[in-house]
């Protein structure tokens, strides 16, 4: 690798004459470091994304588990108040009966809405 010195106008340049095995070497290099400063940013949106997500899945895991021991709380009540006037009995099964009518009624409405959005 030789150096010399050029006149450029008003200051002196120092040039220096590369060969071609260095500048594909400081290319990769050049490239490479290019490709991590990507991947960092990419891993710092990515981590960014996973952690509003999983905010998100424990709110509506929250929810649900809030909403079960409500419903297991309103049955029971329910099977307490139809216990007043009936047999215990006869008061689970008209409470078992109507959540299954309910189930199936939900299951055919929202059957109906899934055809009429795929239409």
């Amino acid at each position: 690798m030789a150096d010399r010195t050029e006149g450029n106008g008003s200051h002196r340049v120092v040039v220096t004459d590369s060969t071609w095995p260095q500048l594909l070497a400081e290319t990769v290099d050049e490239v490479a470091r290019i490709v991590r400063t990507e991947i960092r940013l990419a891993e710092a949106s990515l981590r960014r994304m996973f952690e509003n997500q999983m905010e998100r899945v424990m709110g509506a895991l929250f929810l649900l588990v809030a909403l079960v021991y409500g419903s297991i709380f309103i049955l029971g009540g329910l099977v307490l108040l139809i216990h007043q006037w009936l047999a215990w009995w006869m008061a689970f099964g008209i409470t078992g009966i109507v959540i299954i009518v309910a189930g199936f009624t939900f299951q055919a409405i929202m059957a109906r809405r899934a055809a009429s959005k795929s239409s």
